[in-house]
């Protein structure tokens, strides 16, 4: 049994939000729609931006206080090919801390790009004053 998640480095993102749609109280849960304005990806591998329009945040506030998250983001390479990223993740309010754990995955046609479509990654996020930035690490699987 492994004793540490092998992981290594792939992105930092930085989503740029615009105000919150609430949907409050809703019959099941409250939820809360957010649409990115824009935002910037940097890593050694893929470097590009959030394209605002098709994307989006679809949060679920549940009765115990966590927040579950459900993200499709649109980004663009530096070199302007696309790459859908979509990702589910939780989330729990600690006073004034919040820290977003996500499970991002890839799709794209973008030749240069397809080694991102076999990946599983996962992300850590904090609040930022413009939105949010999340670290996304790719799970290395063992040899």
């Amino acid at each position: 049994m492994m004793n540490a998640l092998p992981v290594s480095f792939l992105f930092r993102l930085e989503a740029f939000i615009d105000e919150p749609i609430a949907i409050s109280p809703g019959p099941q849960a409250d939820r809360v729609i957010v649409a990115p304005t824009g935002g910037v990806v940097e890593g050694p591998a893929f470097k590009g931006e959030i394209v605002s329009g098709p994307s989006s945040e679809w949060a679920t506030l549940r009765a115990d206080g966590t927040m579950k998250a459900d993200v499709r983001l649109v980004l663009r390479s530096h070199d302007q090919q696309y790459v859908l990223m979509t990702y589910n993740g939780i989330a729990k309010p600690d006073g004034e801390n919040l820290t977003v754990i996500i499970a991002p995955l890839f799709e794209t046609a973008a030749e240069e790009f397809t080694w991102l479509n076999s990946l599983q990654t996962i992300g850590i996020g904090k609040p930022t004053e413009q939105g949010i930035a999340y670290d996304i690490y790719q799970i290395n699987i063992p040899e």
